[in-house]
């Protein structure tokens, strides 16, 4: 078992499960490839889920009336938004374990997924009409 502090080896016993194991470099640049597409997706899942938010937002405004609470926990809206709250929930423990690792290459990876997945997926923030702001 490594120690609680961040260090640059390439040999994890462990990363997330028991079986995901790095002994060379070939391994541990395999897996920070990997690391990188989750915390894009990650980020993704998070633009997603607002652009969802958004647009319900508008269709229910245009509908000009109230949804009964009954209808609105149970609207298949509703139920995707939970589920992809949830997937999105679990992949950002898995980051968060990932990066508990300490190793430094697998927090890069962590770091850099996550910034390469806003970069792609939260551009429109700032063009975006439906935004409380100012």
């Amino acid at each position: 078992m490594m120690g609680m502090y961040f260090h640059f080896t390439v040999e994890e016993s462990a990363i997330l499960f028991y079986g995901w194991k790095t002994t060379n470099a070939n391994e541990i640049i395999g897996s920070v490839i990997g690391i990188i597409i989750l915390g894009a997706i990650y980020e993704g899942l998070k633009s997603y889920r607002e652009h969802l938010f958004i647009k319900m937002t508008m269709i229910n405004q245009r509908k000009g009336g109230k949804i009964s609470r009954k209808n609105a926990i149970f609207s298949g809206m509703h139920l995707l938004q939970t589920f992809l709250h949830t997937v999105q929930l679990i992949m950002g423990y898995f980051l968060m374990f990932i990066f508990m690792t300490f190793n430094i290459w697998l927090a890069l990876g962590v770091v850099i997924g996550t910034g390469l997945g806003y970069w792609l997926f939260a551009w429109d923030k700032y063009t975006n009409e439906n935004t409380d702001c100012c």
